[in-house]
């Protein structure tokens, strides 16, 4: 098995979206501020399909990709990284 690794940057002046399917999870990026997206692949062809939207950014699973997993600074991020209150 490979793994497929990519880096998202927020490199805009506000609080960005990054929302995972299909599994609907989100985390919130600080302006500058990096992450990385990671999966395990069957062929190195597999990759992430990223969208960009009014929020931020939405991410992908190739077909036969696993469960993308958020990584920063070698840790494992939670579903919700410095979600605003109030947000749905």
């Amino acid at each position: 098995m490979l793994e497929k690794r990519r880096t998202v940057t927020n490199t805009s002046d506000r609080l960005m979206l990054l929302f995972i399917e299909p599994e609907a999870w989100d985390c919130w990026l600080m302006p500058g501020e990096s992450i990385e997206l990671r999966a395990v692949v069957e062929s190195s062809a597999d990759d992430f399909e990223l969208r960009d939207n009014s929020d931020g950014v939405t991410a992908w699973p190739s077909w036969d990709m696993g469960i993308i997993s958020v990584h920063q600074a070698g840790q494992e991020l939670q579903c919700g990284h410095q979600r605003s209150d109030g947000w749905l």
